[in-house]
């Protein structure tokens, strides 16, 4: 009976997860997808009345085993810049739309008729050199990254990497990480200050910067913090440093116009780090940072090819259990990713793998074309196409 039951919850968690990916998921779809695979007839509403608190916290459970049995570290695939560290973790966020009933429960943006919104925030800590999440976290809009900067103490460990956005920038969580033995690489926020540890004078950065090509020194960071850190500058191409002082002088939120000193440090690429010199070049800190677009084209397939921010119309519970069953579809997705990364001798595309988990996911787990699936021809439709843009290379290739 016990093992019957089990069988059960996991055939409605399968046939939640293949539902999920559907153009219009819908309760009748998963009542269909679970009648498919079980041979027991069930009604919508019978599966919607099933989607309680009680299922809620078996997914989330669920989730959480799959996310701590994927996250061990892979030792073999690290090499070049990341040969000195465990593993390396990128910490990031990204929001979904909600439907509008839901802006009591999750609180989105103010848009500017006033009209209440629903959002969802998911923040990832994600190991990139194992293709596969550490941490997975659902808040409200409301929650800010600056919120969630303590999450990665809780999964970072002595000899990891972490490398975040500057929306995480914070001065007492790096000291937490150095003292753990966890090095960390960040863009430097703006009016940080930053003293001379000879002098304890505050360094200007502006003034310094104008006559030196690059700059890479100790400092430190924060007037009272006085955290002892690695500064490094490098100077960024004239278009970008253009692009991105038009983006500064028209944001939207006018507490936020840049100064003549900010607009002027637009210019440079500028870091701080606790990845000492002997360990990185000046321009290694740069290409590292420069990685971080690979959270980015995750969160693209998510919203592309994983129908992420498509939700059906429910309860709070009923829609935090579909986003949740979508996630983890994504984490499965993310562990074959390093699979066929590790078997295929060329890079591949997250994007174009995303695709074909998908119409994986649609096609029945027992079918007898899926059992003789062979991938080898498949991935030559799944590489990456070196033509495009050249942010988009593999990541073993900036690592050799």
């Amino acid at each position: 009976m016990i093992r019957s039951r089990k069988i059960t919850a996991a055939r409605f968690l399968h046939a939640l997860v293949r539902s999920c990916f559907e153009n219009a998921v819908s309760f009748r779809l998963i009542a269909l997808n679970f009648t498919i695979l079980t041979s027991i007839r069930i009604s919508k509403q019978a599966i919607a009345q099933r989607m309680t608190l009680q299922c809620l916290e078996f997914v989330r459970h669920v989730l959480s085993a799959l996310i701590s049995r994927l996250s061990a570290p892979d030792k073999g695939q690290l090499q070049g810049l990341f040969s000195s560290f465990s593993r390396v973790l990128l910490q990031d966020s990204t929001q979904i739309k909600l439907p509008g009933h839901l802006a009591t429960l999750f609180p989105g943006p103010t848009n500017q008729s006033r009209k209440k919104t629903a959002a969802i925030k998911i923040h990832v800590i994600h190991d990139l050199m194992g293709q596969r999440f550490v941490d997975l976290r659902l808040s409200s809009f409301t929650r800010t990254d600056q919120s969630a900067s303590n999450d990665v103490l809780a999964v970072a460990k002595p000899g990891d990497l972490v490398v975040r956005d500057l929306g995480y920038f914070s001065t007492p969580v790096f000291r937490k990480m150095i003292e753990r033995g966890v090095h960390f690489l960040s863009r430097l926020r703006n009016n940080v200050t930053i003293l001379d540890p000879g002098t304890l004078e505050p360094i200007d950065l502006k003034k310094k910067l104008r006559f030196c090509g690059a700059l890479d020194q100790n400092v430190l960071l924060g007037a009272k913090e006085r955290l002892p850190v690695r500064l490094t500058a490098l100077p960024v191409p004239p278009p970008v440093a253009n692009q991105r002082r038009r983006k500064a002088k028209t944001n939207r939120d006018k507490r936020l116009n840049p100064s003549k000193d900010r607009l002027q440090l637009l210019g440079w690429d500028i870091y701080v780090t606790s990845v000492q010199d002997s360990i990185w070049s000046l321009t290694d800190v740069q290409q590292v940072y420069r990685l971080r677009w690979r959270i980015e084209i995750i969160f693209k397939s998510w919203k592309t090819h994983f129908n992420l921010p498509r939700t059906a119309t429910g309860s709070a519970i009923q829609v935090e259990v579909l986003i949740l069953a979508k996630l983890l579809a994504i984490c499965l997705f993310y562990n074959m990713m390093g699979w066929l990364d590790l078997m295929y001798f060329k890079p591949l595309s997250i994007l174009k793998c995303a695709q074909f988990f998908t119409m994986l996911l649609k096609m029945s787990m027992n079918g007898p074309g899926f059992k003789t699936l062979s991938l080898e021809p498949i991935a030559i439709h799944l590489e990456l196409e070196t033509r495009k843009r050249p942010q988009y290379s593999p990541v073993h290739r900036l690592l050799t």
